[in-house]
């Protein structure tokens, strides 16, 4: 049934992603999370597949997806894995397309055929130490010199650093807030150990820190002063690629209550012929269909050109709160099991409330709506 109106190229890559999810990346959830070991192998067989460069051209060697399509990818990898996902996003959605939307002809085939291929990983830097709401007023300062920028400072919460080999972080220079391409292992760029989180194991997250690291003027991504603004459309998809994310893992966690309620017996039958279970799992589902909805309505504006600001902060903003309702939910549908790590939901609870902070808090989200539908007022 293709009650989401999906083209057959869509379904296509869905069912696509679905299946290579449900055999290689399922089934080493569980070691990944409790290893918190970053699958290198895995990335491998991604890019292998074409999805790990999913928003780039096939130029570059990219799929040439579309944003809807991306959002599909990212929801099945997602709900196998949400660590998985997570470090794909930053991988696919932030790097490699600001790159390909943004960069020289000559960053462009510098930097990304070795993106899509997976020979190399990419990291976002913009969240610093001091906080991420306000990301138009970095701390981290990019001075000139010459035909280079010296860059210092520090940046926080950077999902992939430990791994990745190719940088993009923002920086305030002379006429406002420019972005750069950094290569791992430049003099003066060190980064941090990584850190231990609640969730999200397998998907290491560190800090960066510049020293004075001397940066070719031909490595800034666009004008200067003009970084943070030329990614203003870019981050509003990354919302939504993080709405789909969240979807993703929100499916996970009503795919395994559902399961559970059926097969568990209590007086007699399965719970799920209790009306107190019955109540929670239609509210799941329908807090689990509209959260979808509004990131593929969103995905489809943004193909058609139209702005989204405010379509992908209600994406981002409905998805992380309804999707922390159902696996809270799942957990309790599972009883005391549902508290257990070998169960898959103590996982998920644990990996989506990362998406309460990723991506902008529910908080600051409120905020874009309110501003979108009813306007800035003065401090």
């Amino acid at each position: 049934m293709n009650k989401y109106f999906l083209s057959d190229e869509q379904l296509q890559v869905r069912d696509a992603v679905r299946r290579f999810a449900a055999e290689r990346i399922t089934p080493q959830a569980r070691h990944i999370d409790e290893s918190d070991t970053f699958p290198r192998a895995l990335f491998d067989e991604l890019a292998a597949q074409g999805w790990l460069g999913a928003r780039v051209a096939p130029e570059f060697g990219g799929a040439g997806c579309d944003a809807v399509t991306a959002c599909l990818i990212l929801e099945e990898v997602s709900r196998a894995s949400g660590s998985v996902g997570n470090s794909m996003n930053a991988h696919l959605s932030l790097v490699s397309t600001l790159i390909a939307d943004h960069g020289s002809d000559a960053q462009k085939a510098h930097y990304l055929p070795a993106l899509c291929s997976g020979r190399k990983l990419g990291a976002f830097g913009l969240t610093e130490p001091s906080g991420g709401s306000n990301a138009g007023d970095p701390k981290t300062r990019a001075v000139p010199d010459g035909e280079h920028y010296l860059i210092t400072g520090s940046k926080a919460f950077i999902t992939n650093a430990a791994v990745a080999d190719v940088f993009l972080v923002t920086a305030r220079s002379e006429s406002g807030v420019s972005a750069f391409i950094l290569d791992r292992g430049l003099p003066g760029f060190d980064i941090g150990p990584p850190d231990r989180k609640m969730g999200m194991h397998g998907s290491p997250t560190s800090m960066l820190y510049f020293d004075g690291v001397r940066v070719p003027r031909s490595r800034m991504l666009g004008a200067e002063g003009r970084g943070f603004k030329a990614f203003a459309r870019a981050l509003d998809l990354g919302r939504v690629n993080v709405a789909a994310l969240i979807v993703g893992l929100a499916q996970a966690a009503y795919d395994a209550a559902a399961s559970y309620v059926q097969q568990r017996e209590q007086f007699g039958r399965p719970v799920a012929a209790f009306q107190g279970v019955q109540f929670p799992i239609a509210d799941m589902a329908t807090g689990l269909e509209a959260a979808r909805l509004l990131t593929l309505n969103a995905a489809r504006m943004f193909d058609a050109g139209m702005p989204i600001k405010l379509e992908s902060s209600m994406a981002k903003h409905f998805a992380a709160e309804a999707a922390l309702r159902i696996c809270d939910t799942a957990i309790a549908l599972h009883g005391g099991y549902g508290y257990l790590g070998d169960f898959a939901v103590e996982r998920i609870y644990r990996d989506v409330k990362c998406y309460h902070m990723a991506e902008g808090t529910s908080q600051i989200q409120r905020i874009v709506i309110a501003r979108e539908l009813l306007g800035r007022y003065p401090m």
